[in-house]
């Protein structure tokens, strides 16, 4: 379980990209799926989708100034993110500059009074702050106080040893990733990827918006709306023993119901994404990794 204050010492993000240009947000409002219409100093979680409504990557946008970007994302590659927006840069004046081979970030879990303490301030829900070359805004990595700092390595390693030496305590990424899973968050990729739609990740009410207007795959968007609902659906799953393997197939009978997506393990435990079909699933029934074979996971009561 992580604790009070944890911290994952300075390490890279999968995407850093800096976009500039008189264009640069107007652009990015037509390609986004969240209202980037906000003031300097915002930070806004969104999605890159395509023309089918699927989900090609994600990404926390900080708006720098009035046409200065930043596009971080933790797990969604900065390829797919640049060549995205690359194929709709036609006449606009927008430049994307690849940061990402020297990027760095930190990442807190419950440290928001210990960021007060060190005087950087604490960002509010949607904002981010500066503290000398070091930016400062919520994550996603676990419910309540998550936070993400991006800047220098030196100065990242600096930070790290001063909460440690406050009484913050070092996790490595595969107990804060048991630690996601368990508390319902899904990531983009490995949870949700270029075959699933937002609503079926769960990630509509943090990622869409219905009422900016129009960018890549908001018709899809607005149908989903309109419909209600959809046929499959990401959940949480348990069991212990060996875990399965990401992408294996899961099942209730004889009936294939879906897949697994990404697994943490702790302590002989194991807890996992799975994206399953809604259409004669038996809520009750636990889950097999082969037709007809023995139930090894079980549905998460919070999944």
């Amino acid at each position: 379980m992580i604790s009070a204050v944890s911290v994952i010492p300075s390490h890279r993000p999968a995407t850093l990209i800096r976009v500039t240009g008189e264009d640069a947000f107007t652009f990015l409002q037509g390609q986004f799926t969240n209202e980037l219409r906000q003031p300097p100093g915002s930070a806004t979680y969104g999605l890159w989708l395509n023309q089918k409504g699927k989900v090609l990557a994600d990404s926390q946008v900080l708006r720098i100034s009035e046409n200065e970007f930043l596009l971080w994302s933790e797990s969604s590659s900065a390829e797919i993110i640049r060549q995205r927006l690359e194929e709709y840069i036609v006449a606009d004046d927008v430049v994307l500059a690849d940061e990402t081979a020297t990027a760095h970030t930190l990442t807190l879990c419950g440290a928001g009074e210990a960021l007060g303490q060190l005087g950087g301030g604490v960002p509010a829900p949607g904002r981010f702050v500066r503290s000398g070359d070091v930016l400062v805004f919520c994550g996603r990595r676990l419910p309540g106080a998550s936070h993400e700092m991006v800047g220098p390595a030196k100065a990242l390693a600096e930070l790290c040893g001063q909460l440690v030496g406050r009484g913050a305590r070092e996790v490595v990424p595969a107990e804060l990733e048991f630690a996601r899973i368990s508390a319902g968050i899904p990531i983009v990729p490995a949870d949700v990827g270029p075959g699933d739609l937002p609503n079926e990740g769960g990630l509509e009410d943090a990622a869409i918006s219905y009422t900016k207007g129009c960018y890549l795959g908001q018709e899809v968007m607005a149908r989903l709306k309109n419909l209600g609902q959809v046929r499959r659906r990401l959940r949480v799953v348990r069991g212990r023993g060996t875990p399965p393997a990401p992408l294996s197939a899961l099942y209730q009978g004889e009936k294939k119901i879906g897949e697994v997506r990404s697994v943490g393990t702790q302590a002989g435990e194991f807890v996992a994404w799975a994206m399953v079909s809604l259409v004669n699933l038996a809520p009750a029934a636990g889950l097999s990794l082969e037709p007809s074979g023995p139930v090894v996971m079980t549905w998460d009561v919070h999944g």
